[in-house]
């Protein structure tokens, strides 16, 4: 059995926490400022980025369409366009996870309309991937669409909400661990909003999804170039309208010059949840891979 382990081992790993944290608030804080060089100024030098832009309410649609954008062009082009018309007061945490690569924040955000001046708040999730940088690659932002959650069972009391959600997700990490494409997509609202890192293309972008047979396409094409040989939990965190985790995966190729060989990389992701249990939006980034032994 191995023993303690080193106090400066167990620590070194805040250092990059505690730079994840402060370059997410450094973004946020100069987005309450509202000049929009200055918000550029806290983006990573380089990309690939992955920015939600505000979300539109299309006519006939019952969530709102979210698009990810993936150039510097595009996200200045996105925060003239937001700015022009509303103001950041405050993101409220509750709660805030940080990694070496990315910070989550959940809680309450407010804004203002520049044109009447109406202040206005809401339940919001937000992940800013760092990859280690000084600056942002990106900023995933979504804000609670329904109005009602997941009844849960009357015998978990006042967490009986938090507990339904957390058996949702232990459901779909089952279907992801078994590569049951039906399983997942059965539980998926019909417009599901999403965007989460694309390991088939390796363009290290954020392909959108808004409905289900995007979905499922996607997971098709994934579970057709990977196998799945353990996906670990490293943190989870559930609220009565969405769960948070970060997973590890552990994958084998199955076609290309890669084939039979081990690959590792860890996503984080969010999943706004319905009342009838499905997923409304499904939402995050990845690290890169890392090859795992030598090829024989």
């Amino acid at each position: 059995m191995k023993d303690r382990a080193k106090v400066e081992d167990l620590l070194v790993v805040s250092d990059l926490q505690v730079q994840t944290s402060e370059t997410a608030w450094k973004h946020v804080h100069a987005e309450y400022v509202d000049i929009i060089d200055d918000i550029l100024a806290t983006l990573a030098p380089s990309g690939p980025y992955a920015y939600t832009v505000s979300p539109s309410v299309e006519e006939g649609k019952e969530l709102p369409t979210q698009r990810i954008v993936t150039t510097f062009e595009e996200i200045a082009a996105s925060y003239r366009g937001m700015h022009r018309y509303a103001a950041v007061v405050a993101i409220r945490p509750v709660a805030e996870i940080n990694a070496s690569w990315y910070t989550f924040v959940s809680g309450r955000g407010r804004g203002r309309l520049k044109t009447t001046g109406e202040e206005s708040e809401r339940p919001v999730v937000v992940i800013f991937p760092t990859m280690g940088s000084e600056g942002i690659t990106g900023e995933l932002f979504w804000g609670r669409t329904q109005q009602e959650s997941m009844p849960g069972d009357a015998a978990d009391g006042v967490l009986a909400c938090r507990y339904a959600v957390a058996e949702l997700h232990g459901t779909l990490l089952d279907a992801y661990r078994k590569g049951d494409v039906d399983a997942i997509v059965e539980k998926a609202h019909p417009e599901i909003q999403g965007g989460v890192r694309d390991y088939v293309s390796h363009s290290g972008t954020l392909p959108e999804m808004h409905t289900k047979d995007d979905l499922r396409a996607h997971l098709d094409a994934f579970y057709d170039a990977y196998s799945v040989r353990s996906i670990e939990v490293v943190q989870r965190h559930f609220d009565d309208w969405f769960f948070f985790h970060e997973l590890r995966w552990t994958v084998e190729a199955r076609q290309g010059a890669n084939s039979g060989q081990s690959f590792r990389y860890h996503t984080a992701e969010y999943a706004e949840v319905s009342a009838a249990g499905l997923v409304v939006a499904h939402i995050g980034h990845g690290t890169d891979q890392i090859r795992l032994g030598r090829r024989p």
